[in-house]
Formats: C-alpha cells, sequence, structure tokens
C-alpha cells in the first residue's frame, strides 16, 4: 500500500542534490567582452575589457608576412602583454607604432603612449580626461595637465575646493609620433582634479 510520501521525498532529494551540485560548482564566471582590434603597417593590438577588475586586456603582435588573424582575443606565439598589472589601462588608440593607452579610473588620470616596438611606454603624461583625445596618423592631441591652478589662475577654484576638488592647469597638446616632439597651442584652461 502506498502513501504518496515517496514521490514527495523523491523530489525534495532531487533538490537538494541540484543544491549542493551548484555549491560545489562554485559562481558561474563572467563571459569574455567582445574582442577589439586595431591595426597600423607594422603592428596588430587586439583588446577587451578585463573580466579581473576595471581596464583591459591588451595583446600586441608585430605584423609579418601571414593573413592577418581575425579579431579574436587569445594570446598566440609572439603575442606580448601591453600594460601595467595593476593598473586600468583602456585602448584609446594606434597610430604607427605608437599605442596610446588611457590609465585610471577618476578623473586625475594618465596618457600613456606605448612603444610597441621597444614593448614600453615611453610617456606618460597627466590630461584632462574630459576632452577628447585625437589619435591620428603621426600624431596624438589631447588636453595636457600644465601644473596647478590657484585662486589667480582659475575662477572655479574655490567651487572645486568646496567640492573637496583640486585644480589644475591644462593646455591643448600635440605629440608628434614617433618622435614624441611636444607642441601647445590655445590658452590654458583650469580644471578640477582629485
Amino acid at each position: 500500500m502506498s502513501t504518496g510520501r515517496r514521490p514527495v521525498a523523491t523530489f525534495i532529494s532531487l533538490v537538494g542534490l541540484a543544491f549542493v551540485s551548484g555549491c560545489l560548482a562554485g559562481p558561474a564566471l563572467a563571459a569574455p567582452s567582445a574582442a577589439k582590434c586595431l591595426t597600423s603597417d607594422d603592428f596588430f593590438v587586439v583588446y577587451r575589457e578585463s573580466n579581473l577588475g576595471p581596464g583591459s586586456d591588451i595583446l600586441a603582435r608585430r605584423k609579418g608576412a601571414e593573413t592577418p588573424a581575425p579579431c579574436a582575443f587569445a594570446k598566440a606565439p609572439g603575442d606580448f602583454e601591453v600594460g601595467a598589472k595593476d593598473e586600468a589601462d583602456y585602448v584609446v588608440g594606434l597610430s604607427g607604432r605608437i599605442l596610446v593607452v588611457d590609465r585610471g579610473t577618476g578623473p586625475s588620470r594618465k596618457l600613456v603612449l606605448y612603444d610597441l616596438a621597444a614593448r614600453k611606454a615611453v610617456q606618460t603624461l597627466s590630461y584632462d580626461s574630459s576632452s577628447p583625445v585625437k589619435v591620428e596618423p603621426g600624431v596624438v592631441v589631447f588636453s595636457a595637465i600644465t601644473g596647478p591652478a590657484s585662486a589667480k589662475t582659475c575662477p572655479k577654484f574655490k567651487d572645486y575646493a568646496k567640492q573637496g576638488l583640486g585644480a589644475a592647469m591644462s593646455v591643448e597638446t600635440r605629440i608628434a609620433l614617433p618622435s614624441l616632439a611636444r607642441s601647445t597651442s590655445g590658452p590654458a584652461r583650469c580644471v578640477a582634479q582629485q
């Protein structure tokens, strides 16, 4: 004679087993973000949003005679990583052998110029991230921070201070690539800094 309890007990056992299996498997990892690619005459750069925190995972390779690889984030022989392990680096653009990277997560940011042929950063400059960065063949144009501002040089100095921010002066700057020759144009302006 059946009491009807066995199916309920079996159901509870199956639910418990599924719960335990899920706990043992651990949390699901986030799916990797889609890869993006840049190319110049000599280099191929592939990058994606990092799954480990802010910033991007960046790989670069010197181009050879072979057909360019599809835009997929997979390290191949000859690839090298670009960026600093403990920094939030974001790709801005590529001009020849110079990769331009934004570094930071707050309002006080750096613009890093990597010479891919030398596999090292050749310039690290503070810049105003509220202004656009233009990476074009042979040049990068941005608003460089030139130094601290004062109440005399910055009309919003007191407003920034009330918000707990500092103030800095910035000016439009052009860096010729790959020579790194720098020139400025236009008037200096005041910007908030953290």
